[in-house]
C-alpha cells in the first residue's frame, strides 16, 4: 500500500480533538481546505510541510525522530518501536520515548504501522511507527549528524568501491574477523558488520595512531570534513609505517574520499564512534544556563539612558536627513562615504549610525525618494510626540521588521560587504527570532534564583544553546541573527547590562501599555532651560523639551554626546537661523526667555554683527528668463493678471526671470500674443523637475501571518472530512502526483521497472514501461528498455505510475 494512502487511514482514525490538535500544531495543513483524508494526507507528507513541522521540535524530539528514521525503511516493511529504539539511544528510557513517539504521531509526523514480521511475541502489543514517506528528504543528506551506509558510498563512489575490496582482504590477512568479499557490495557488507560489532570495532581501532579517537569525535555533528594539507591520499595504504589518523582512517576503510580534499565517515563508523548508537548525547529536559549577576539599578540605568540616547540621535538624524538627505549607491543601500558623513555629523562611528539609519527607515521616519534615490524624512507626528510614545513607535516596528541590522558591513558572497539600507538585510525570519529571544530571555528570568536586587545577565552563546535545545532546526538562524539583536535590545532599553529590564518582560508578553507606563514614569521631565556661557557655548543638563531643542539647534551647532549636550554657537549656525526667517531680536528674545543665566555680551555681539551683514545678496529660484528691448511690453506683461501663474520677477528693466521652465514661458507668452524666440538651447528637465518625489514603501513592510486558522475554519474542515458538512470546492486531487512520486522513488530505491501512462505533445496517452533511475527538478530520467535508450520525461506529462508485476518492489 501506499504511504500516503497508509497515512490517510492512520487519520482517518484519529477522534475529532486529535485531528484538532494536528490542524492547530499545523495549520497549513488545513489552509486552504481539504476535502477528504487523502488530501489531508498527501499535503501531510510534502517536504515543506513537514520541514515546517520539523522546526518546532525539541532537540530530544528531533533525536528520537531522526534515530527512527535510520533505523526503518518502508520498502521492507521495517518498522521500530521505543524498546527497539532504546538500545540506539544512550540514556533514554521506553517511557520517555513513547512520549515522544506518541507526540510526533499526533503531528502526523509518523504513522502507526504493524510490526516487522520477525518481531518477538514480547513486543507484538507495543506501538510501532514508521515515518512519512518525505521525512528522509525533509531531515538533510546526513539526520543525526551521520554519513552515508558503506552500501550507498560504495555504490556512488566506484573508485572506493574498488579500493574497498582489497581493504577488506588486507584486513583479513591482519588476522581481523570480517568476512571474505569479492565485490564492491559484499566488501561494504563484511566492512559495515566488522565496524558495528563492539569487539570488531576495538580489534580494528588497536593499532590507530595516537590522537585518532580525537579525530573521529570531531564528525560529531558532520559527517563530511577537510583533509589537511599533510595528509596526502596517495599514503594512505595499509602498509604505511608512520601514517597521520587521517591517512590510517581512509586506510582502513573507515574514511571515504570524496574527491582532493574532503572526505566521508560512514554511518557505521559515525555509530561507533559513539559508543555504537545513533544518540549519544540524549538529553530530555534542557540545562539552563548560569546567569551573571547585575544590581537592577545597574540595569535600569543603562536601560533608560540608552532610551533616552537612541531617540535623542533618531530625532538628530531626521533634522540631518531633512536638511541634507542621504543619498544610496547604484547598486543600493547607503555607501561608506555617506555613512561617515552622517557619522560625522552626529558624532559616532559607523556601525551605530547604520543601526540608526535602519531603525528610522524600518519606523517609517526616513523614506526613498524614488525621483533622486536620496532618503528624507517622512511627514510625521515624530517632534511632537512624547518620548514614551516614540520608543514605542520604534519598538513596535523593530519587532515587526524582516531586516536584520545587525548584519550591515557583513560579507557578500561576491565580495565587498553589505550596506546600510540594502536589500541584503532583508530576513524574514528576524520577528521570529525576535519574539523566541524576548520569550527565552523571560522564561530564564522567571527561574532565577539571583539574590534580591539583582536580575541575571545572559551571553548570546548561552542564549543561543538554550534556544537551540527547543528549535534545533533554527541553530543557524540563531547564531546569525541573536548576537546582533541583543545589542539591538540593549539601545532600545530592552536590556540594560545583559539583563532584561520591565520593559523587556512587557514586550515579551505582548503588554506594550505596561512597558510605555513604566517607561513614562521612569524617564525625568524634560528641562525648558538651557545655560548659556560666555564661551559662545549653551550646556543644556539633561533632556530639553523638543521644541526647545529643535529651536536651540537651529541657532548652535551640538558638540559631544550624552543627555548633557554642549551647543557652540558661531557665524554659520546664527546664519543658519537667520536664513530660517529668524530675524536678531527673535533669536536674543529666545535665549533671554529659555536661559536660566543673561546673554553674555560676546553671544549678543555675535548675533547682532552676524544679521547687519545678513542679507546683503539674494539668492531666487529661476528657470527661465525673458529679455526684451521693449520695456514698455514688459511692463504690460507684468502687470498682466494672466502671467501670475508664471511667477514672474522683474531683475533689471530689460530682463524677466520665471519659475516657469523656458518652454511653458514661451507656450505662455504666445497665448498672450506676444511672439517670443526661443534663444540658445532649452535644457531637458531632470532630477526632482522631472516629476515630484515619490515616497518608497518602507523597506521593512511586513507580511500576515498566513498559517493561523480560526475556530470556523477548525470547524468547517473537521465537517468536511467526516462527511459532516458542506463539501469543499472541488480541486484537483493532491494526492494524485505525490503518490506517482512515492512510487517512482520507490521503484528507484528498489531498481524496480514502472508502468507510465505517459501523454506526448499532441495529446495522446500511451503506456511504456521504463526503469527510473533519479527524479529532481520536475523531471524523471528513466531507461527504456525497449529502445535500450535513457529518457527524460517531465512529470507534469505522467498521467500514471504502477509498479510492473514481478519487480522487486511489487506488493
Amino acid at each position: 500500500m501506499s504511504a500516503i494512502r497508509a497515512l490517510a487511514e492512520d487519520l482517518e482514525a484519529r477522534s475529532d480533538e486529535q485531528l484538532r490538535e494536528l490542524l492547530l500544531a499545523r495549520p497549513d495543513l488545513a489552509l486552504p481546505p481539504v476535502p477528504d483524508f487523502q488530501a489531508l494526507a498527501a499535503r501531510a507528507s510534502t517536504r515543506i510541510s513537514v520541514q515546517r513541522a520539523l522546526e518546532k521540535l525539541t532537540a530530544p524530539q528531533l533525536q528520537v525522530l531522526e534515530a527512527l528514521d535510520l533505523t526503518t525503511n518502508e520498502d521492507s516493511h521495517l518498522s521500530t518501536t521505543a524498546s527497539w529504539l532504546k538500545a540506539s539511544i544512550s540514556g533514554s528510557t521506553i517511557k520517555a520515548l513513547d512520549a515522544i513517539l506518541g507526540y510526533l504521531h499526533s503531528l502526523a509526523l509518523l504513522r502507526r504501522a504493524t510490526p516487522h514480521p520477525g518481531a518477538p511475541k514480547a513486543d507484538a502489543g507495543r506501538r510501532f511507527y514508521l515515518p512519512v514517506s518525505v521525512m528522509g528528504e525533509a531531515l538533510g543528506a546526513y539526520p543525526a549528524g551521520l554519513g552515508r551506509p558503506y552500501s550507498t558510498l560504495a555504490a556512488q563512489q566506484p573508485d572506493f568501491g574498488q579500493r574497498l575490496v582489497g581493504i577488506v582482504e588486507g584486513l583479513r590477512q591482519r588476522g581481523l574477523p570480517i568476512e571474505k568479499a569479492d565485490t564492491p557490495s559484499t566488501a561494504a557488507h563484511s566492512l559495515h558488520h566488522l565496524v558495528s560489532d563492539p569487539a570488531g570495532w576495538e580489534a580494528l581501532l588497536a593499532d590507530a595512531p595516537p590522537q585518532t579517537n580525537e579525530l573521529l569525535r570531531r564528525f560529531k555533528y558532520s559527517p563530511v570534513g577537510t583533509i589537511p594539507r599533510r595528509a596526502a591520499i596517495s599514503r594512505a595504504v595499509l602498509e604505511n609505517p608512520a601514517p597521520t589518523p587521517v591517512e590510517w582512517l581512509v586506510a582502513h576503510g573507515l574514511l571515504v574520499p570524496l574527491d582532493a580534499l574532503h572526505v566521508e565517515l560512514p554511518r557505521p563508523v559515525g555509530q561507533a564512534s559513539r559508543g555504537h548508537v545513533i544518540v549519544s548525547d540524549f538529553q530530555l529536559d534542557p540545562v539552563p544556563p548560569t546567569p551573571r549577576p547585575v544590581p537592577q539599578a545597574l540595569r535600569d540605568n543603562a536601560a533608560f539612558g540608552a532610551v533616552a540616547e537612541t531617540l535623542r540621535l533618531v530625532t538628530e538624524l531626521l533634522a540631518l536627513a531633512a536638511e541634507a538627505p542621504i543619498g544610496t549607491l547604484r547598486s543600493g543601500g547607503v555607501g561608506v562615504r555617506e555613512v561617515r558623513r552622517v557619522s560625522e555629523a552626529l558624532r559616532l562611528d559607523g556601525t551605530a549610525t547604520a543601526w540608526l539609519l535602519e531603525l528610522a527607515a524600518l519606523s517609517g521616519l526616513l523614506v526613498l525618494d524614488a525621483a533622486t534615490s536620496r532618503w528624507g524624512t517622512a511627514e510625521s507626528e515624530w517632534h511632537t510626540l512624547d518620548r514614551e510614545l516614540q520608543w514605542q513607535h520604534l519598538v513596535r516596528a523593530w519587532l515587526q521588521a524582516e531586516r536584520a541590522p545587525s548584519l550591515v558591513g557583513g560579507p557578500l558572497p561576491g565580495g565587498g560587504s553589505v550596506n546600510a539600507l540594502a536589500a541584503e538585510l532583508s530576513r524574514p525570519d528576524a520577528p521570529l527570532v525576535r519574539r523566541r529571544m524576548l520569550e527565552m530571555l523571560s522564561s530564564l528570568a522567571a527561574e532565577e534564583t539571583v539574590e534580591e536586587g539583582q536580575s541575571g545577565a545572559y551571553d548570546a552563546e548561552d542564549l543561543i544553546s538554550a534556544l537551540t535545545w527547543y528549535q534545533p532546526r533554527l541553530q543557524r538562524r540563531f547564531a546569525r541573527l541573536v548576537p546582533g539583536i541583543l545589542k539591538e535590545a540593549a539601545q532600545l532599553g530592552l536590556l540594560g547590562s545583559g539583563a532584561m529590564t520591565e520593559l523587556g518582560h512587557a514586550v515579551a508578553a505582548g503588554d506594550m501599555d505596561r512597558a510605555v507606563d513604566r517607561l513614562r514614569a521612569a524617564l525625568p521631565e524634560p528641562l525648558s532651560s538651557f545655560l548659556l556661557q560666555a564661551d559662545l557655548t549653551a550646556v543644556a543638563p539633561g533632556y530639553l523639551d523638543p521644541k526647545v531643542a529643535r529651536q536651540l539647534a537651529l541657532l548652535a551647532d551640538a558638540e559631544g554626546q550624552g543627555p548633557a549636550t554642549i551647543y557652540r554657537f558661531s557665524a554659520n549656525s546664527v546664519r543658519r537661523a537667520l536664513d530660517a526667517d529668524m530675524d536678531a531680536a527673535s533669536i536674543l528674545e529666545f535665549l533671554a526667555h529659555y536661559s536660566a543665566t543673561e546673554v553674555p555680551q560676546p553671544l549678543r555681539y555675535l548675533v547682532e554683527d552676524t544679521a547687519a551683514r545678513h542679507g546683503r545678496m539674494r539668492i531666487g529660484a529661476a528657470w527661465s528668463y525673458l529679455r526684451s528691448d521693449d520695456e514698455p511690453g514688459l511692463n504690460a506683461l507684468m502687470a498682466d493678471p494672466r502671467a501670475a501663474v508664471l511667477g514672474l520677477t522683474r531683475l533689471a528693466p530689460t530682463v524677466i526671470a520665471s519659475a516657469a521652465t523656458p518652454q511653458e514661458l514661451a507656450l505662455a507668452i504666445r497665448n498672450l500674443g506676444y511672439a517670443p524666440v526661443m534663444e540658445g538651447r532649452a535644457r531637458e528637465a531632470s532630477g526632482s523637475h522631472a516629476r515630484p518625489p515619490v515616497p518608497a514603501p518602507s523597506s521593512s513592510a511586513t507580511r500576515v501571518n498566513q498559517w493561523e486558522l480560526t475556530e470556523e475554519d477548525l470547524e468547517a474542515q473537521l465537517a468536511a472530512l467526516r462527511g459532516r458538512g458542506p463539501a469543499v470546492a472541488a480541486k484537483p486531487d493532491e494526492s494524485v502526483p505525490l503518490v506517482g512520486l512515492e512510487t517512482l522513488r520507490k521503484a528507484i530505491r528498489t531498481k524496480s521497472s514502472v508502468r507510465m501512462g505517459v501523454v506526448d505533445s499532441q495529446g495522446n496517452e500511451r503506456q511504456e514501461i521504463f526503469v527510473p533511475l533519479s527524479v529532481s527538478d520536475g523531471r524523471v530520467r528513466v531507461f527504456d528498455p525497449r529502445r535500450d535508450v535513457e529518457r527524460v520525461v517531465s512529470i507534469h506529462r505522467i498521467m500514471d505510475v504502477e509498479i510492473v508485476e514481478g519487480s522487486p518492489a511489487h506488493g
